[in-house]
């Protein structure tokens, strides 16, 4: 056969027995000596077996759907996936398109079907043994929230590799001190923002990248970016760990007096009294807001939530980017404005200023509803017209029909007589 080698190492793996040159001098050997021609390998390292979006595993699918190979060896089916059903998927998946499965130490071939039952067990086996880890992982990491270690150092602090000891980043604890000195100031987060960027300030990202040896990628500060940094509470010397969870797919908050606090544990970049005053004004700033995206109802309660009629239908002609919905007061009136996402959140350097009112689009969209309403007016008067026409015509064609069907009855009819005769005739 025309065969594949796939090899996964996961970070709970034993790294000298299950090692990658391991996994593919193991099926390497197999196919040779088999008699199977290898066309490949791929690897993912460090990759669970929960997950299926792997580059090894796609790189795998490609050529499959590209039919170049009749089968894949793997050391062990939970090489291939440790999730029970996602694996039977994937394995069914290979089936289909003419594709086996041949697991060396366990000696088992998926086209063959005796191996059913043993592959079922050994899949439900791999993904009791994957969700066990998982619990196991998931119980040390919420010791060490409660022990009050770092998992990611906030930005602003950087920690000596020689003794472990935090302290604040030159460059990152000076950027935060300027964020919460500009916002106590006056400046808004956009503006604060655009000072950032146009003082080339390192961004979060950047520096991130930067202490894990990558290269740094250009990025820009954001209005979010910056709120983040406001309402970041280790800037005040406070780590907060357990802050949310992960439930059945979605990150939830976690309330209050469930987290984890530990004070005094970074050397505060700014005072105590700072932190409180600014998450005060944004606090009020979120407040103002919502008093004006919702519209008291008739029972004098606010919506929920405001509805903009024309969200995610508008797109910004320059750059591509979708407009986002914006309230505006204007001699005490409300009116709604769609501007380019990417002007918003980076400004000048992203994009040029592109908007339009809510009322604009309104009339636009009355007349030309109004012109494809008048369109299909008159498209319907025409087609009632034709209508007409053809049940007037109606009975002239039926009586049309029915005397040339009686004229084709006579043509039969004289047809098969001049036969008949012909045959008495050569009689």
């Amino acid at each position: 056969m025309r065969v594949w080698l796939y090899a996964r190492l996961s970070n709970d793996d034993d790294a000298e027995q299950n090692s990658l040159e391991n996994q593919l001098r193991i099926t390497r050997d197999f196919a040779l000596a088999q008699g199977h021609r290898v066309m490949g390998s791929s690897t993912d390292d460090n990759r669970s077996g929960m997950r299926f979006d792997r580059a090894g595993l796609e790189q795998l699918t490609q050529k499959v759907e590209a039919g170049e190979i009749d089968g894949v060896i793997v050391k062990d089916l939970s090489r291939l996936g440790r999730h029970r059903v996602q694996t039977a998927l994937y394995i069914e998946y290979l089936l289909q398109k003419g594709v086996r499965v041949l697991s060396v130490t366990e000696a088992l071939d998926t086209g063959n079907e005796e191996d059913d039952l043993i592959i079922g067990v050994r899949g439900q086996m791999n993904d009791c043994y994957a969700r066990d880890i998982g619990s196991k992982i998931r119980s040390g990491y919420r010791q060490k929230q409660k022990e009050g270690i770092v998992i990611r150092m906030p930005f602003g602090y950087e920690k000596d590799r020689g003794t472990g000891t935090i302290l604040p980043h030159p460059e990152g604890a000076e950027t935060v001190r300027m964020i919460y000195a500009w916002y106590l100031s006056g400046l808004g987060q956009k503006e604060i923002a655009r000072r950032l960027n146009a003082l080339g300030r390192k961004t979060p990202m950047q520096i991130h990248n930067e202490r894990r040896g990558e290269t740094a990628q250009a990025s820009l500060w954001t209005y979010a970016s910056v709120k983040n940094i406001l309402r970041a509470e280790a800037c005040a010397g406070v780590l907060v760990n357990h802050s949310s969870e992960h439930r059945n797919g979605k990150k939830l908050p976690v309330p209050a007096d469930e987290q984890l606090r530990h004070e005094n544990y970074f050397p505060a970049l700014v005072s105590r009294a700072d932190w409180e005053e600014v998450q005060r004004r944004l606090d009020e700033q979120t407040e103002k807001i919502k008093k004006k995206c919702m519209p008291a109802n008739t029972d004098g309660a606010a919506a929920n939530k405001p509805s903009h009629r024309y969200a995610g239908l508008l797109q910004c002609p320059a750059c591509g980017a979708p407009f986002v919905s914006m309230i505006r007061w204007w001699n005490g009136a409300r009116r709604v404005e769609y501007v380019c996402k990417s002007y918003h959140r980076l400004g000048k350097a992203a994009c040029s200023s592109h908007r339009i009112h809510e009322e604009t689009i309104n009339t636009r969209a009355g007349a030309c509803a109004a012109s494809l309403r008048e369109t299909m007016q008159t498209a319907l008067g025409r087609v009632n017209k034709l209508l007409k026409q053809s049940s007037l015509q109606a009975p002239g064609i039926q009586k049309r029909i029915a005397e040339l069907k009686a004229q084709t009855d006579q043509m039969e009819q004289e047809m098969d007589e001049l036969l008949m005769e012909q045959i008495s005739l050569r009689n």
